[in-house]
């Protein structure tokens, strides 16, 4: 959202801006303590570890009848060897390229469904914006507005009022600290 700089008559600079979201205090105020209840266990990874160590067949070859078309025990070795590091290959690839690819478009759709929703939740619940003005001195005026173009209107008509050096109508006063 576009922020309007206005000075004032007196050489004082302000900000004017519609919020889009709440400020984090007043949302940890909301939901306050949520930092100190999370607490976890990572477990004994360990125990949660796959026992691989098992019964292993016989690499060997089958026992009598022609020899001559199977593998030799050095054939077998390279194959191996090359299906070991084509594994290690495919799970370097998926780890550095493919699950960071697919994380980023999950975190994508993600924030744009929470923005759809958000908007919408705004629009249906006819939440108000809130229309502010911030000085350089830390002073802040908000005024609670209900509706989107309202809220536009709301901050040129608070940017105009304090060009002309009068303090917006209407707006309660309040500290930036709270």
């Amino acid at each position: 959202m576009r922020t309007v700089a206005v000075t004032t008559p007196e050489g004082a600079s302000w900000n004017v801006r519609v919020v889009w979201a709440p400020r984090w205090r007043a949302l940890a105020r909301r939901f306050g303590g949520w930092r100190a209840k999370r607490s976890g266990d990572a477990g004994d990874l360990a125990s949660d570890a796959l026992d691989l160590g098992g019964n292993v067949a016989n690499a060997g070859g089958g026992g009598g009848g022609g020899g001559d078309g199977g593998l030799s025990l050095g054939d077998e070795i390279l194959a191996i060897v090359v299906i070991f590091f084509a594994l290690v290959l495919a799970a370097v690839l998926f780890w550095w390229v493919l699950l960071p690819l697919l994380l980023l478009v999950l975190d994508a759709v993600i924030v744009l469904v929470l923005l759809a929703v958000t908007i919408m939740a705004r629009v249906l619940f006819r939440r108000p914006w809130t229309v502010e003005a911030t000085s350089a001195g830390h002073e802040r005026v908000a005024c609670p507005v209900v509706g989107w173009r309202a809220a536009l209107r709301q901050r040129d008509e608070m940017a105009d009022s304090l060009r002309r050096g009068l303090r917006p109508e209407g707006a309660p006063a309040v500290s930036a600290g709270g």
